[in-house]
């Protein structure tokens, strides 16, 4: 999984989605309930990391395999839907 960029990108493209779900369902609530505004700022930095991570590698991907314009552009779009990473791993990567 981890020799290819493809599996790199597979790999990244689970680790940033499960990052933007604790960010939504653990980070904001905390951030919002108890005001403790560090659990956003530590999840968010995270989060933020694995999706310049994940964008890149979707260009360079996207590149290396010759996908389209729309539809590099589609995975980007579905990135930011909660959970849209892990339909992009059941789409793109059958």
């Amino acid at each position: 999984m981890f020799t290819t960029a493809f599996g790199w990108f597979r790999f990244i493209t689970i680790v940033e989605g499960i990052s933007y779900v604790l960010l939504l369902a653990i980070g904001m609530p905390i951030k919002y309930i108890f005001n403790i505004g560090e659990a956003t700022l530590i999840l968010g930095s995270i989060h933020g990391f694995l999706f310049i991570v994940f964008g890149l590698l979707l260009l360079y991907v996207s590149l290396q395999s010759k996908w389209s314009f729309i539809k590099m552009t589609l995975i980007f779009i579905v990135s930011f839907i909660p959970f849209g990473n892990f339909v992009i791993d059941r789409k793109v990567f059958k």
